[in-house]
């Protein structure tokens, strides 16, 4: 068994989780063990080591949690931007959050109530959810650059990591407008796979070189830009298929990964409605539908098909998360 934390909205940001719950991924689905750590509203979760940290996104804060046994103990908060929807470690004591509400990326220690760093966001982009900047998502390079999203300026940018910890801002890739940048995820060639939250498609990004290149722009199946909303990535443990959640037209949209690019192959129900996050576990797949109250199981076929296997009930999940 995989042990699981579901990260969660709480009543703050009209949801009805009570805090942190943990799960196990069994070979017939997933089974909810109980509750984690109480907090308001942790919508992203993230572990290294013996260290988790949630967002907890109504309160504009960072949650940090040191592993005591079985459990969780609380370990301090540290102040964040507006709706804190996403972080990610640098290092053992340190965070980088991405916070929606004020497009800020704000850089989180361990120990501290308010951030060591405050990146400004800026811009804006052609629709109406764009009036400004959203910051969504940081992805850290095997060599030490440090990516993060604005959702809102439809721009990726580029940092790298200081002596004393910080990061410096040292390049800014404007996306096509409207794409609405929302996950990364690495891939094995190397490359990072983009997936656009308005487009619904997936742009295939090559990092290897100082400036980055979209290679590739690929709508994804049975999504509807202006009507759906794609949300979450995730790779299959063989390498060869990209899963993406399609929230509107609640499905799964299944990508190949092939030697002359990715391909569009087909895209199934995601068991519930609003699938928000979604995690491979070896050959099964669980997604993380919001607005249903459930995480739904699927055990994935030697085609890359996800196939229903389990639907578990759980309060508002946004986030899943390896403990």
């Amino acid at each position: 068994m995989t042990e699981l934390l579901i990260g969660a909205y709480g009543v703050d940001m009209d949801g009805a989780a009570l805090g942190v719950a943990v799960a196990r991924s069994a070979s017939d689905g997933l089974v909810v063990a109980g509750a984690g750590p109480e907090c308001l509203s942790p919508s992203w979760v993230a572990v290294r080591g013996d260290r988790m940290v949630a967002t907890l996104e109504g309160s504009a804060s960072l949650a940090w949690f040191v592993r005591d046994g079985d459990d969780w103990s609380p370990d301090g908060v540290t102040a964040t931007g507006t709706w804190p929807c996403h972080a990610a470690f640098l290092d053992d004591d340190t965070v980088a959050v991405a916070c929606y509400g004020d497009g800020a990326v704000v850089v989180a220690r361990h120990g501290e109530t308010d951030p060591s760093q405050r990146l400004e966001g800026s811009g804006s982009g052609p629709l109406p959810a764009q009036e400004g900047p959203h910051a969504h998502h940081v992805h850290v390079l095997p060599d030490g650059r440090v990516l993060t999203l604005d959702l809102g300026a439809d721009r990726l940018h580029v940092h790298e990591r200081l002596a004393d910890g910080s990061l410096a801002r040292t390049d800014s890739l404007a996306l096509p407008p409207g794409t609405g940048p929302r996950d990364l995820h690495a891939l094995p060639s190397g490359e990072l796979a983009l997936l656009g939250e308005w487009s619904c498609e997936l742009l295939v990004l090559d990092p290897m070189g100082h400036e980055f290149e979209v290679t590739q722009i690929l709508a994804l199946p049975d999504a509807t830009p202006g009507r759906d909303q794609a949300a979450a990535l995730g790779l299959s443990a063989d390498g060869r298929f990209l899963y993406a959640g399609i929230r509107g037209a609640d499905r799964i949209a299944v990508i190949a990964l092939e030697d002359d690019g990715v391909r569009a192959v087909a895209s199934v129900p995601s068991g519930g409605s609003w699938p928000r996050h979604l995690l491979v576990d070896g050959e099964l797949l669980h997604v993380a539908d919001q607005l249903s109250d459930t995480v739904a199981t699927f055990r994935i076929g030697a085609d890359g098909i996800p196939v229903p296997l389990a639907t578990t009930s759980t309060p508002s999940p946004t986030c899943l998360a390896r403990a």
